[in-house]
């Protein structure tokens, strides 16, 4: 038991749910201080940043955690005096409040990594505190009729408090005779301990529950294996109906069974409901980026975010912050001209990227759109050219789209002057890599002095995909439909050779395709009377895969095929059907390295 009456166990608890809460509000400072310098009337928006810096202090305080508090507390006060009026919002100011954020970062990491004083927040306090010097030079709309800290104070008591979890164990806690939270005489302990959080978490209001991402993913585990079940079931129960058409205990059963069909789809929803996250929560490190990249560059650019409410797999989104980081350097770097020549183009001064997300069936969808000077699809050719990526004259017959996938060749770039920045190119093969990864697609559009547009798909989720199953011989394979973009049936005569490949011609596009047994298991390929292909994309290539034969669509659950078999080039895992065979799921990122070497 320590001095404040808590034993170590509690202490460790009520330590983790104020770091959870103190990533979150952190998380929000960067975005939400970029849109007050944009609209420094937002009188909820300051006082919703104010609310956020008065939290992290009361419990940083409680807790002991020192550097925190004072930065915290500087914070307090410069935000408060904006509050009042006694200070108006410059780009200097700002600048100055935006890396007191980056310093309370790397603080919480301190108190993280149980470093704390690693980090000197002297130096930050010091600016804050000239800050706080400074005299007001003019009057803002923002300023006037200014809420108090007092009048906000006296708000929420009016609504009464709220204590989440840890803070109604320690307000009981501190009820104790001796407890002594805080080693000050005379405190008022409950109110002490409620410093650690001031977020609602009550029945009366949002009601929110923290849940280990271990706990879900065992969920997903076992609803994967019920899916598995509900499968064999289903296959069962269609051999009962051929044997025994027109038996009322047949028709009984095919009932339950529809039920538990449907129970079991809703059930798996909402299991992958639960482990997703909006995108917002990737999308809101963005506007402070923008902001510092283009004031670095001497660029005037909006951001523009929609559909940020939009949910992705945790998993997915994890992945996803990198390749939007690359994309919208590029787009700041290279894409978006500076004022001066944005005039002489008859473009208004300040340039523009939207990023936005939205669900389109089983997929996410994120673009990445500038109004900038687009990409040059002759430099694009010309350089392919000198590089020996093609020759001159292949290079003529190439179409907009196959130009453009030179794009994310490892350290292709058109721009004439690199930068520490980004270049086109440069980081561009590292996006394509990522969304491989991820299963998705990606497709790049431009127009010269107009702009580029970047658009990747996303499936929602990683761990249960529907299917498309495809029999080669008397092997069954599942191919993620996330990535089948088609399937066209051609006969013999009408597969081509390109350098003594195998090649289709789709509408304006030639397809290179390949035989998937051959590919897999170097098996010879077979005489065909007609060439079923599938055709998957990844990223932003294509590739066609013949099969004997499509059996349709399925949910199948992603096993892993253990490590007495290791790792095989081209398969994700493996499945099991409703009849209790293994079926192979196709990984198309090795699959696609596999095609290439051959």
């Amino acid at each position: 038991m320590g001095e404040s009456g808590y034993d170590l166990d509690e202490m460790e608890t009520i330590i983790e749910e104020f770091m959870v809460e103190a990533r979150e509000i952190v998380g929000g400072l960067d975005s939400n201080l970029v849109k007050l310098e944009k609209d420094p009337g937002n009188l909820n928006l300051l006082n919703e940043i104010f609310r956020g810096a008065h939290t992290l202090k009361g419990g940083a305080g409680f807790l002991g955690f020192n550097e925190l508090m004072r930065l915290t507390h500087k914070m307090e006060d410069v935000l408060n005096k904006l509050r009042k009026g006694e200070l108006t919002i410059t780009p200097d100011g700002m600048d100055i409040l935006l890396e007191s954020v980056d310093v309370l970062k790397l603080t919480l990491n301190d108190i993280i990594e149980k470093r704390q004083g690693r980090t000197d927040t002297a130096a930050i306090i010091s600016r804050l505190e000239s800050m706080l010097k400074s005299e007001k030079t003019e009057t803002s709309s923002a300023n006037s009729k200014v809420e108090s800290v007092p009048a906000a104070e006296k708000q929420r008591s009016e609504t009464g408090p709220s204590l989440n979890a840890a803070d109604q164990k320690s307000s009981a806690k501190a009820d104790k005779p001796g407890a002594n939270v805080e080693n000050a005489p005379g405190k008022s302990t409950p109110s002490a301990a409620a410093n650690v959080s001031q977020k609602n978490y009550s029945i009366k209001g949002e009601s929110t529950i923290r849940v280990d991402v271990k706990r879900l993913d065992n969920l997903v585990n076992m609803v994967g294996e019920l899916v598995l079940g509900r499968n064999a079931l289903i296959q069962q129960l269609g051999i009962f109906q051929t044997k025994m058409e027109g038996q009322p205990e047949v028709e009984q059963l095919s009932q339950v069974a529809a039920q538990l069909n449907f129970i079991t789809t809703e059930l798996h929803m909402a299991i992958m409901k639960m482990r997703m996250l909006p995108v917002g929560n990737v999308f809101s490190k963005f506007p402070r980026m923008v902001r510092d990249l283009s004031r670095d560059l001497g660029k005037q650019i909006d951001l523009i975010i929609t559909g940020e409410e939009t949910e992705l797999d945790k998993s997915v989104l994890e992945e996803i912050s990198d390749p939007l980081i690359h994309l919208i350097r590029n787009s700041i770097d290279h894409g978006i001209e500076t004022p001066e020549e944005r005039a002489s183009k008859g473009k208004p001064p300040k340039g523009s990227i939207r990023l936005s997300a939205f669900q389109e069936g089983n997929n996410i969808v994120i673009e990445v759109v500038d109004d900038g000077k687009g990409m040059d699809i002759e430099a694009i050719r010309k350089k392919a050219i000198e590089r020996n990526l093609v020759s001159g004259e292949e290079a003529a017959k190439l179409t907009e789209k196959e130009l453009l996938s030179f794009i994310f060749l490892p350290g292709f770039s058109t721009a004439k002057k690199t930068t520490d920045i980004s270049g086109r190119g440069v980081g561009m093969d590292v996006v394509r890599t990522n969304i491989e990864k991820l299963k998705g697609t990606i497709d790049l559009s431009t127009k010269l002095n107009e702009g580029s547009k970047v658009t990747i798909k996303l499936p929602l989720t990683l761990a249960i995909v529907q299917g498309l199953l495809v029999s080669c011989g008397k092997d069954i394979f599942a191919i993620p439909l996330s990535s089948v973009l088609e399937t066209v049936v051609v006969t013999p005569d009408e597969v081509k050779y390109v350098n003594h490949k195998p090649v289709i011609r789709l509408r304006d596009t030639i397809l290179p395709i390949v035989d998937l047994m051959e590919l897999l298991f170097n098996l010879p390929p077979r005489p065909r009377r007609q060439v079923n292909v599938v055709v998957v994309g990844l990223a932003d290539r294509k590739l066609g895969l013949v099969v004997d034969s499509l059996l349709g669509q399925e949910e199948v659950v992603i096993k892993s095929i253990g490590e007495y078999l290791g790792h095989i080039r081209g398969i994700a895992g493996a499945t099991i059907m409703g009849d209790g065979r293994v079926r192979l799921i196709i990984d198309l990122a090795g699959l696609f390295d596999l095609a290439l070497k051959k």
